[in-house]
């Protein structure tokens, strides 16, 4: 009896397992299943909008090029037409209408060349064939007589033509026996004051010229433009030989096909695909007729591969999930049978997660700058602690040629998507503030990238100043960001608000200016700050903050920052923190040069005059018992930061003076280079690249090389006209005697 009972208890859990068995793997391919259909819906729906979206690219692609061509057209018939009065007023005089071809070249920098073709023996004292033609060439313009011998101009069907039908016309394309060119010709009858027909007057365009115009900038890498005649010809297209079979499928498919007579501008476009055998890759064919007369057929063609290649890596991409989601579900059908398991491999995920955000908290704080900074006249101190594991805020300084360069910003939203943001803007900050030190300049350029493909909506309010050290002006900007305040005084300091970062890629920033004071400190923070809540739901407030602040006038960054901090912990209490918190404070102390030996020279803008500036410096750098050595070394840099300005501080033929103090107080040796001639900062030039060879490397920079590495630090300011540059050397236990 015992055995039997055995037996089916066994039976039982075979039964039991087999049925799990079967619901898992039942659920498993219906999940499957699912998701490839979801894929595949999903395919077919992004390519079509994908389709949609490349034919209205097309479009405007179309109606661009046809705008360009057109205008290109009517500056040609405008320039034949205007010319044409000054032509029948000299009929009499054969030899000005050299002249006045050249100066329709002049005006028209698209047009190759452009002839009058009289009436055989119009000028008796001439060749029965006459025909001035003026061509332009790389060497310039050149008028010359080309009827005659080989040319016989009479001969030509579109000069039989425009005489007949005394009509204006566009002509061709056709080779050109004279040039060896493929060319278009517009041409127009002309008349005597009396109505009667003495010629053609013709403007020549190379089809060659149209084709890179029309090619100048494609929709795609490998897409391509073209134009064709009426009658189905090619005008104009690629220029590189590599694509004339490409280009002669493409024609062979539009002369084949029915063209729409509304034009590009009635978004009347056609549509043609077919397969390029060469390539063994698909090709879309969107073309249509240009409105205007002459109704030239206009193309652009596009290969599929390229077209849709982020579609297929998106395929790729789901695809990959869904084997990604195929191994989730069987684990989650594996854990369902276990639920221990189930419940430590949750636990494990939940550890594994919170370790990836501890790792991108790091990495965001990495891109931070130090936390604190000092040097001679400066001190900083800032902060940022992310409402999140990660935030959106960011701040960000540094010091280059005696100027230091900081940023406060607070990217829209919270979270992973602002973390990213948070580090392009940090990054594009850093790489146009070294080659800019403008703040407007730096805001704009930071805008106009931001405002790129930001499909997402996420704008960045946005504070950047440039603080002079030597002289203590801070030139600044702001977009949409709160206002620092400035201590002792503690005023906000004034700044236009402007729109922030990301919202309108036409955005005009303008750059403001104060003076800072000995002793002043910058407080910077987010509205992470002001906004603060406590469980009460009311904010901090800016008045607490200024508050706060007048008890902060006289103490270092660091302490500022921790006295807020406390207060803000204090008022907020167990409420959560609904923003991150940002704040940088900056205190100016700027260092007093009192020099006990100073000279000056003043010296013209002419290298001639190097010999006398540089017998100066070698007195004076005696005076300040330098070795040699570091004398020379002294006098190579600062006769460099000169021929600079002799370079490019005033135009050519232009005399001007240039006045050079050298100070020392015994320690530190200052030279002040100034000069009214135009704007110029040096410390913008291009560095040339030293590891390029002597004929990779382009001219200049090399001199600016030189005195950045012989000089401590270089400082530009341009005051009331003036071009102030600063170069600083501190000599101190470098053998001074």
């Amino acid at each position: 009896m015992s055995n039997i009972t055995n037996i089916t208890n066994g039976w039982s859990r075979q039964n039991g397992r087999f049925a799990k068995t079967t619901t898992s793997l039942t659920i498993i391919i219906v999940a499957v299943l699912l998701l490839e259909l979801l894929s595949a819906a999903q395919y077919y729906f992004t390519r079509n909008m994908m389709e949609n979206e490349l034919e209205k690219r097309a479009e405007m692609e179309l109606t661009m090029k046809a705008i360009i061509t057109n205008g290109l057209i009517d500056n040609c018939e405008q320039s034949l037409k205007s010319h044409i009065m000054e032509i029948k007023r000299n009929l009499a005089y054969p030899d000005t209408m050299a002249n006045i071809m050249a100066w329709t070249l002049k005006f028209s920098p698209h047009v190759m060349g452009c002839g009058i073709a009289f009436n055989p023996g119009f000028y008796p004292d001439r060749d029965s064939l006459f025909e001035p033609y003026a061509l332009r060439t790389d060497s310039g313009i050149h008028c010359m007589q080309i009827a005659g011998g080989n040319f016989d101009y009479t001969k030509n069907g579109f000069f039989r033509y425009i005489r007949r039908k005394k009509t204006n016309s566009w002509v061709g394309p056709y080779e050109d026996a004279y040039v060896k060119q493929k060319l278009i010709t517009y041409a127009i009858p002309i008349y005597t004051f009396t109505g009667d027909t003495v010629g053609v007057y013709g403007i020549d365009i190379s089809c060659n010229t149209l084709g890179n115009i029309l090619n100048q900038k494609n929709i795609y890498p490998s897409s391509f433009d073209f134009l064709l005649s009426e009658e189905g010809e090619l005008i104009a297209g690629p220029t590189d030989p590599s694509m004339r079979k490409k280009v002669e499928n493409a024609i062979r498919i539009i002369n084949d096909s029915t063209i729409s007579k509304h034009g590009i501008k009635e978004s009347c476009i056609q549509i043609a695909y077919y397969h390029d055998k060469e390539e063994d890759q698909d090709m879309t064919l969107f073309y249509g007729v240009m409105r205007d007369s002459p109704e030239w057929q206009i193309a652009v063609a596009c290969y599929d591969n390229e077209v849709y290649a982020p579609l297929k890596e998106l395929h790729l991409r789901l695809l990959l999930i869904s084997l990604l989601a195929f191994g989730v579900l069987l684990f989650i059908v594996g854990c369902f049978a276990r639920n221990e398991e189930k419940l430590k491999q949750k636990t494990m995920q939940e550890q594994r997660i919170a370790g990836e955000l501890r790792v991108a908290n790091q990495i965001q704080q990495s891109m931070l700058p130090r936390q604190y900074y000092q040097q001679d006249d400066l001190k900083i101190y800032g902060s940022l602690v992310p409402a999140r594991e990660v935030g959106g805020d960011l701040f960000d300084y540094f010091n280059c040629d005696d100027k230091l360069f900081f940023c406060i910003g607070d990217v829209s939203g919270k979270g992973a998507s602002s973390a990213m943001l948070m580090g392009v803007i940090h990054s594009m900050f850093r790489a146009f503030s070294a080659h800019e030190k403008n703040p407007s300049y730096i805001m704009q350029a930071i805008n106009q990238s931001s405002c790129q493909n930001n499909e997402a909506n996420m704008f960045v309010t946005l504070f950047i100043g440039v603080l002079d050290l030597p002289t203590g002006k801070l030139r600044y900007c702001n977009a949409g960001h709160d206002a620092p305040i400035l201590l002792p005084t503690l005023s906000s300091i004034p700044a236009n608000p402007h729109l922030p970062v990301g919202v309108f890629e036409d955005v005009q920033y303008k750059v403001e200016e104060i003076t800072l004071q000995p002793d002043s400190t910058i407080f910077l923070y987010t509205d992470g700050l002001t906004e603060a809540k406590n469980m009460a739901r009311k904010i901090f407030g800016l008045e607490r903050i200024k508050n706060i602040l007048t008890t902060c006038v006289d103490k270092q960054p660091k302490e500022i920052l921790e006295i807020v901090s406390d207060e803000v912990r204090k008022y907020v209490g167990d409420a959560e923190q609904s923003d991150d918190l940002t704040m940088l404070a900056i205190r100016y102390t700027p260092k007093q040069f009192e020099s006990t030996f100073s000279e000056i020279i003043v010296i013209k803008n002419d290298i001639h005059e190097l010999p006398k500036f540089n017998n100066f410096q070698k007195a004076f750098y005696a005076k300040l018992n330098l070795d040699k050595p570091e004398a020379r070394k002294m006098q190579l840099a600062v006769e460099e930061a000169v021929v600079n300005v002799i370079d490019y501080a005033y135009p050519i033929d232009t005399e001007g003076n240039i006045e050079v103090r050298m100070m020392s107080d015994g320690h530190i040796l200052k030279i002040v280079i100034t000069d009214s001639g135009v704007f110029f900062d040096p410390t913008t030039k291009k560095k040339a690249d030293t590891t390029l060879s002597a004929e990779e490397r382009q001219i200049g920079g090399l001199g600016l090389l030189l005195v950045r590495e012989l000089m401590d630090t270089i400082n530009y300011e341009r005051e009331e006209g003036k071009n102030i540059l600063t170069l600083i050397k501190n000599y101190n236990n470098e053998n001074n005697n």
